[in-house]
């Protein structure tokens, strides 16, 4: 992971580093968050807000959907563009089935070989040795999501439902886009709608009906950012900083602290319930104004993000489907260790350390791969056969 080849120093010159470098950094976050009892995870996003990890990676998702599919929806129309999408969803799709078998039959077997149920019930991986042939079934139709393999499901239903949608109206009314998601996600907060779920009484964790909110909001600064430099608001932003300081004051990280437990300067969850199936709206305001001091205050090609630290942690965001699917399968790992070797300071910070260098790792190995492959036989075939239909196009054309 040292010098980059230049052939990836040209695609990133043209990417919005910004995105894949806060992708990457929730995605780190996510891995330590699921590891239960770490330690580093007091140092993590939800610890400093309302919002966490998993609110910035749907945000920037929407972002990212606009970038790569909007100009198919915008020049080749809504089928094509919905195709486009699609095949994204199929990936998405075979790698959380995959990560399902993988988490299932290794947690399994470790609750056999350590004697403990737990590591295969607390995840709830334990259905499948129950009842086989229902949890299969419905892990096929997304309904059967065991703890903290949840996400990927939201996103396949958003990509596959409402992106499409989206993508389409916002080249010719993106005013309604926003009013169709924030009426959808106000409904479903009032009559508490959400998906029928297999192992949840109230329906998905994340409940795609809410959280569409999040992923439209994204496309949309997408969409009226994409060629335009936004100038910062000197009220905006002392609106957006207010709000993060209160929300830092509320959840009053310092009380982590051995002593300070009882130095809140305000009441203990001063606002209820930040509810994040919802997506509560305190939960929505945080991720908002995190997205916008970034977006104003940082230049998509600013110089940091071109450090070879900050590259390999954008190189994870480039890479995400892959990092997060090997990121869930390590937080499983390092939890069985942490539990049968105990929860010392020094094997947290090992399993931290190893894990993110596996992390940086797998999107390095992924890159190199998909490079390779980029120049290979086969694609400089499909180059090949494009330039020729291309030129035949042209000649039918002048003809």
């Amino acid at each position: 992971m040292g010098t980059m080849p230049k052939g990836e120093i040209s695609s990133l010159s043209r990417r919005d580093l910004r995105i894949d470098f806060f992708r990457g950094l929730a995605l780190i976050f996510i891995f330590v968050d699921h590891v239960p009892d770490n330690v580093f995870a007091k140092f993590t996003l939800r610890n400093f807000g309302f919002a966490d990890a998993a609110e910035v990676f749907v945000l920037l998702a929407g972002f990212s959907a606009v970038l790569a599919y909007s100009r198919t929806f915008e020049h080749q129309g809504f089928k094509a563009g919905t195709l486009r999408v699609y095949e994204r969803v199929r990936d998405i799709y075979f790698w959380h089935l995959a990560l399902i078998v993988i988490c299932g039959i290794g947690l399994t077997l470790a609750a056999a070989y350590f004697g403990k149920f737990s590591y295969a019930k607390n995840i709830g991986v334990h259905v499948f040795s129950i009842d086989p042939l229902r949890s299969a079934v419905q892990a096929a139709l997304l309904a059967n999501q065991p703890n903290l393999l949840n996400i990927l499901p939201l996103y396949i239903v958003l990509l596959m439902f409402w992106m499409p949608l989206v993508l389409w109206l916002i080249h010719r009314n993106p005013w309604q886009a926003l009013v169709l998601s924030f009426g959808l996600w106000a409904v479903a907060n009032v009559v508490t709608m959400n998906l029928p779920s297999m192992q949840h009484s109230r329906g998905w964790v994340f409940n795609p009906f809410a959280w569409q909110l999040i992923i439209t909001v994204g496309a949309l600064t997408a969409h009226f950012t994409r060629n335009v430099t936004v100038q910062a608001s000197r009220p905006l932003v002392a609106l957006a900083v207010a709000y993060l300081a209160f929300a830092f004051i509320a959840v009053a990280p310092w009380t982590q602290i051995p002593g300070l437990e009882q130095t809140r300067l305000l009441a203990a969850n001063p606002l209820g319930h930040m509810d994040k199936t919802y997506v509560s709206l305190w939960r929505l305001t945080n991720v908002v104004a995190l997205g916008y001091l970034v977006l104003v205050l940082m230049a998509p090609q600013s110089a940091f993000l071109t450090r070879p630290w900050a590259m390999a942690v954008g190189r994870c965001g480039r890479h995400s489907l892959e990092v997060f699917c090997v990121g869930t399968i390590l937080s499983f790992v390092g939890w069985i260790v942490m539990v049968e070797l105990g929860k010392g300071l020094a094997l947290q910070i090992l399993i931290n350390t190893v894990g993110i260098g596996i992390l940086l790792g797998t999107a390095w190995i992924v890159a190199q791969r998909n490079r390779s492959t980029d120049f290979g036989l086969v694609p400089s075939l499909r180059r090949f056969a494009t330039v020729r239909r291309s030129a035949a196009s042209s000649q039918q054309l002048q003809a």
